[in-house]
């Protein structure tokens, strides 16, 4: 959920920065945000989640950020807010049911299909 309001009070003096600029400084970096863009980005040929996907991913930035002599500092939130997991949970929930359907569309298609 990140922090309300940030992005709005960093907008007047934040600024783009190449990686490339970084070198022999140190750059705070937001596990979580990493962690949920393996996940969501790294599939095998079958579109399912590669795994280590998460492992592959650290391992391959940090290698990079090394090399260009960027020293990085992980920051790990803690726990899950209440408003969070709920909205989490949410979501399976809605995509749990979405794949029930889908599965039920498929079965009664197949079906028809079939009957013919």
């Amino acid at each position: 959920m990140g922090v309300h309001g940030l992005w709005e009070l960093l907008a007047p003096v934040g600024r783009r920065v190449s990686v490339e600029l970084l070198g022999n400084k140190k750059l705070a970096i937001d596990a979580s945000i990493w962690i949920i863009q393996f996940l969501k980005a790294m599939r095998d040929d079958r579109g399912e989640v590669m795994r280590n996907a998460h492992l592959l991913g650290f391992f391959r930035r940090i290698c990079k950020l090394l090399f260009l002599r960027v020293k990085p500092v992980f920051v790990f939130d803690g726990g899950t807010p209440f408003l969070k997991r709920r909205t989490v949970i949410a979501r399976r929930r809605q995509r749990e049911q979405a794949q029930s359907k889908i599965r039920k569309t498929a079965e009664k298609l197949l079906l028809n299909h079939v009957r013919v």
